[in-house]
């Protein structure tokens, strides 16, 4: 009897005590603090080792003194020693190898490299276009990363160069791919390049990134130049881990194509190619087959993390096994080593990713607690495995995920536990086994006599409706509960992460509640059923169907709720990145919410009102930082094209552009308008832009500018005199459904934009333009503050600059060199004629093209132009007061 009453706190939710919030009860809370303070001082100021290990070793002894002479005072050095601690974590953690040699080697010309294969991507059928190209043709493509271990120079020579290479190799569509497998020692002839680097502010550094993944180049390679030169048993376990996830995607999508083209089911039951891209990313953490249309929905509705493997998902895998373990009465030791170790393998599975690995040290830190008879101390636990993340690899304090990760336990266990505690979670333990009358004397009086008046309601319905209606009541009370837990949960868990979406995503999630509310309990059937699914396709596949039924269903119905919430207006709101006010603002409301929830009988609506405050003060708008005196134009880095910010000294804004990228694939996840452009507008404050103007609609001008409408709907749209082609009538369409308004320019116009004037010097009226796009398209602007200007030229050629120079009036301080700093453009009299102070030439890092050409840079320098180039300096301001220009760079915090 005495265990079964015992097992009611134990198994019940939510079932810690709520205390008052004080460090020596959760002394790991208080130490975890301190050492992610010391390691985010190391990450901006750098510290000597040793005077570091010199300052722990005063402040450890210190400490000893201070718990020995009087405890109440120990806390304070010894929060400093755990600071220390963290500071030399930081300092002597290992830097990724930055591959100098492979790097260099790295600039676009064709090398033959040697080296082994550490990673298979799967071989996938594409649709690409060439540059300035609208025809697609179909290829065949794979990843495949080498471990390069020698180049070869053009004379024959071998040279040692180690680093990670990620090659893609690209054949037409009715060719055979080479058949390679890990730990292959292979020789390939391929065109090396840096990963990309935008020096915007705010814009994804992909080259950090890559190199903390172990890949310093990426290269396109043909089959013809790849060789196998030896093949080996052996592979790294990480490579086999890969290959295992490889083959069990693949097996799942070859199964969904058979059914799709076979099965008679209706299609609400049966798995399609596209169902089992998603399943592939949920269960095997394989996300290379997503494309950007299937992330959209789920990112509009901030569900991202149910698509994909995520510490989510291992909680309901190890809560599954364990409920298992329990229904057929395993011992309480076995059950909990079976539960961790299976998690520990089904992690390993996934790839074992930073959020995975969160999410595993968690469960089985709780289930050891558990099976100790200790009390469950949810954020000691949460702070214990956020500290021992953090001593092995302290630059994850910076990574969003791990920042995600642990705000969310952090909401539950902090702010959702003690609300749930002081209202309903004792009357939903108490509905454990509610005739077990030895239970009542154990309860609180209030608890008690719910259940008395429970089986009181219970007798009195089986008289009136029979037995089976009266035995509902429970379970019936038992879902209303878990609802109301649910809901709390979700609440909790979106306030709180307001500041991650906000920085990280620039999402308002304004849907994420009602779609998690509704999704969450049908992962819960989703992912047992997928899972089944998953192995009878790798054991039987002949009986798959009928658990792949079962889970085509719950899918299509997660699917519908997705996409139902994700086509209103209020799932696409954007917001720019929270100012450094809001932030500690919000860090101190968040703080305030955990300790005052513990604290008196109105810590509850005091807690919530403060986390919505939190929220609120991330994402109102707050106001744009800019030049009161100045008309700013800042040139923006998006490699090979063309995007310019102009901010007038009253605010208005006017986006010139947006980049875009040619020649890659359809269903390419990257973005230059939704990943460069906006992330560098939402960094400046912009929630809206005043107006747009596309000067010409080659790709590498209008491609990103269907995102940048759709996230910062502008008011108008600024055009020249363009022809007809497939993408710039996809951008006329959209402007269309998103009412913005459409205005053509040509040249003598002239009109105000705010407080600046604007010269509109070219397409000249009665200008007819080619069949396809071209240069002299351009829509050329003349912006005007008091006696400064800036002529922008787009990229306008000899033959439209001649047109200008007859119109005269071109001086300008400024210009914005035409097609890149071609030679086809800045002719010698264009350029007497505006006869600037400053140029700038927007261009990509070793492009296909050779720009900007030799000889432009000779004119620009023998008229005495002060020339900036995106490649070389990124992202530049310049400032125009009506008096003088003077110029501004961005740059990046460095990180060592």
């Amino acid at each position: 009897m005495a265990d079964h009453v015992s097992g009611i706190d134990k198994d019940a939710p939510f079932s810690m005590i709520t205390e008052p919030l004080r460090f020596h009860f959760v002394p790991l809370l208080f130490a975890s603090i301190c050492f992610s303070v010391g390691i985010s001082i190391a990450r901006y100021i750098w510290l000597s080792p040793a005077l570091l290990l010199f300052g722990l070793f005063l402040c450890g002894i210190v400490s000893l003194v201070a718990a020995y002479k009087e405890s109440k005072v120990s806390s304070l050095p010894l929060g400093v020693v755990f600071l220390l601690l963290g500071a030399v974590c930081a300092e002597i953690a290992p830097r990724p190898d930055p591959q100098t040699q492979l790097v260099q080697l790295a600039d676009g010309t064709q090398r033959t490299i040697e080296g082994t294969v550490i990673r298979l991507g799967p071989m996938r059928r594409i649709e690409s276009t060439l540059p300035f190209s609208d025809k697609p043709r179909e290829e065949q493509s794979q990843q495949v990363q080498i471990a390069v271990t020698s180049i070869f120079s053009e004379a024959g020579t071998k040279r040692e160069v180690t680093g990670g290479l990620s090659l893609t190799l690209y054949a037409p569509s009715d060719a055979v791919l080479p058949a390679i497998t890990c730990a292959d020692t292979v020789r390939a002839t391929v065109t090396m390049r840096q990963p990309e680097r935008y020096l915007d502010p705010g814009v994804w550094d992909e080259r950090e990134y890559m190199l903390n993944e172990g890949i310093g180049a990426f290269g396109n390679g043909k089959p013809a130049g790849f060789t196998i030169i030896s093949k080996t048993a052996y592979a790294s376990p990480r490579c086999r881990l890969h290959t295992i996830q490889l083959n069990a995607s693949s097996r799942l999508l070859a199964f969904a194509d058979d059914q799709e083209s076979s099965s008679k089911l209706p299609s609400f039951f049966r798995l399609n190619h596209e169902d089992a891209t998603m399943l592939a990313a949920m269960l095997t953490g394989d996300r290379s087959y997503l494309s950007r249309g299937v992330r959209t929905g789920f990112e509009r509705t901030g569900s991202f993390h149910l698509l994909v493997v995520s510490g989510m998902h291992l909680a309901i895998f190890a809560g599954l096994i364990f409920f298992i373990a329990k229904a057929v009465r395993v011992p309480r030791i076995p059950a909990t080593s079976t539960t961790i170790l299976l998690a520990f393998f089904y992690a390993l599975f996934t790839g074992y990713g930073q959020p995975v690995q969160r999410s595993f040290w968690m469960i089985a830190l709780f289930l050891l607690g558990r099976l100790l008879w200790r009390e469950r101390n949810a954020l000691n636990a949460i702070a214990f495995a956020a500290l021992a993340l953090l001593v092995m690899k302290p630059q994850a304090l910076f990574d969003a995920g791990f920042q995600m990760t642990l705000l969310s336990v952090l909401a539950i266990a902090g702010i959702a536990a003690p609300i749930a505690e002081k209202t309903f979670a004792p009357y939903l333990a108490a509905l454990r086994d509610p005739w077990l009358l030895a239970i009542d004397p154990t309860l609180p009086p209030r608890v008690a006599q719910f259940r008395v008046s429970l089986r009181l309601i219970v007798e009195h319905t089986r008289l009136l409706a029979g037995r089976r209606a009266a035995n509902c009541i429970p379970f019936l009370l038992r879902i209303s509960l878990r609802s109301v837990e649910l809901l709390l949960i979700s609440v909790i868990v979106e306030l709180v992460m307001s500041l991650p979406m906000a920085l990280y995503f620039h999402r308002i999630t304004a849907v994420a509640l009602p779609v998690n509310f509704v999704v969450i309990p049908l992962l819960g059937i989703l992912l047992p059923s997928a899972i089944l699914t998953l192995l009878a396709v790798l054991i039987v596949p002949v009986a798959a169907f009928v658990p792949a039924a079962i889970t085509t269903s719950v899918l299509h119905a997660v699917l519908w709720t997705v996409h139902l919430f994700a086509a209103t207006m209020s799932s696409d709101l954007r917001t720019p990145t929270p100012s450094i006010a809001a932030i500690i603002c919000w860090m101190i409301c968040s703080a305030f919410a955990i300790w005052i929830v513990r604290a008196n009988r109105f810590a509850i609506a005091i807690a919530i009102s403060s986390l919505a405050i939190a929220a609120s003060i991330v994402l109102l708008p707050h106001r744009l930082l800019y030049r009161h005196d100045a008309l700013e134009i800042t040139t923006i880095d998006v490699g090979q094209g063309d995007s310019l910010l102009v901010v007038t000294p009253d605010g208005k804004t006017l986006l010139i552009d947006a980049g875009g990228i040619a020649g890659t694939s359809a269903d390419s996840k990257f973005d230059m308008g939704e990943d460069v452009v906006s992330q560098m507008l939402w960094a400046r404050g912009i929630r809206r832009l005043d107006a747009v103007a596309i000067t010409h609609a080659h790709a590498d001008h209008i491609g990103g500018m269907p995102t940048v409408l759709e996230n910062f709907r502008p008011r108008e749209l600024w055009i020249g005199c363009n022809p007809n082609s497939p993408a710039y009538d996809r951008l006329m369409r959209e402007t269309e459904v998103l009412g913005i308004k459409t205005l053509r320019k040509m040249a003598g116009d002239s009109f105000h934009f705010g407080s600046v004037d604007i010269h509109v010097l070219s397409p000249a009226r009665g200008y007819i333009p080619k069949t396809s796009p071209s240069n002299d398209d351009s829509l050329v602007l003349r912006v005007s503050f008091g006696a400064t200007s800036a002529l922008l030229e787009g990229d306008a050629e000899a033959p439209s600059e001649a047109s200008m120079v007859a119109l005269g009036n071109l001086r300008s301080d400024l210009l914005k060199v035409g097609h890149h700093g071609s030679k086809t453009s800045t002719t010698s009299g264009f350029l007497g004629a505006v006869s600037p102070s400053y140029a700038v030439i927007s261009v990509g890092q070793r492009n296909y093209y050779g720009h900007p050409k030799l000889e432009t840079l000779e004119k620009l320098e023998t008229a005495n132009v002060h020339t900036y180039r995106t490649d070389l300096l990124g992202a530049s301001t310049f400032y125009l007061d009506g008096k003088h220009v003077t110029t501004a760079g961005w740059r990046q915090v460095p990180v060592r």
